[in-house]
């Protein structure tokens, strides 16, 4: 399948019969956060495939692997890419939907860039909503803030200066992770005072 000469899909095979899905790019990412937060039972992940299924497949397990398949904009994991260092990236991860949103928001509704508003907007296929934030230019916030999470500052070819500024910039603009705070948790369930443990 070419994403040039072909429409993106808005049915997913399983086991020979096609499935609709919805295909638009906030149902994803609504599945997407769901799926981080689910647990790994049967009824949780029915749960989640049923926010991109319009009819859900009896078959979980393949149903599950095409929603990655789709997810993933039916790209595969490429061998024998480069390594990071090679590329002089680090490991941390360049975005994050849920924190950058406002920035993913902006960058879309820039005329310089493609001038759409995103709330607005009836319908975005997510394949091409990832290949419009994939060409996101240079100039724009969100670019330049994805390059500094992943810089890698180890790089030899850095001046002390880059390697203090790349540094700083990671640390301002380092993707938070959303960590349970199990005290926390139980004060509230309790009725007591959270404040210790904010």
């Amino acid at each position: 399948m070419s994403f040039l000469t072909e429409k993106p899909p808005e049915n997913l095979e399983v086991n020979g019969e096609k499935y609709p899905i919805n295909a638009d790019f906030r149902t994803v990412l609504r599945y997407m956060e769901v799926v981080e937060d689910a647990d790994e039972t049967l009824a949780d992940i029915e749960r989640c495939l049923q926010i991109l299924y319009k009819i859900l497949p009896r078959d979980i397990a393949e149903a599950a692997k095409q929603a990655t398949w789709f997810v993933k904009c039916g790209k595969k994991e490429k061998k024998g890419k480069p390594s990071k260092k090679i590329l002089g990236i680090n490991s941390n991860e360049a975005l994050n939907f849920k924190e950058d949103a406002w920035l993913i928001y902006s960058a879309f509704r820039r005329n310089d860039v493609y001038g759409i508003d995103l709330h607005a907007i009836p319908y975005l296929h997510w394949w091409e909503f990832i290949a419009m934030l994939d060409d996101i230019p240079e100039t724009v916030s969100l670019h330049r803030i994805m390059q500094y999470r992943i810089i890698d500052t180890t790089n030899k070819s850095l001046s002390k200066e880059q390697v203090a500024f790349y540094k700083a910039m990671q640390r301002y603009y380092k993707i938070q992770q959303v960590e349970e705070n199990e005290e926390l948790i139980k004060a509230l369930k309790e009725g007591r005072d959270p404040s210790p443990y904010l």
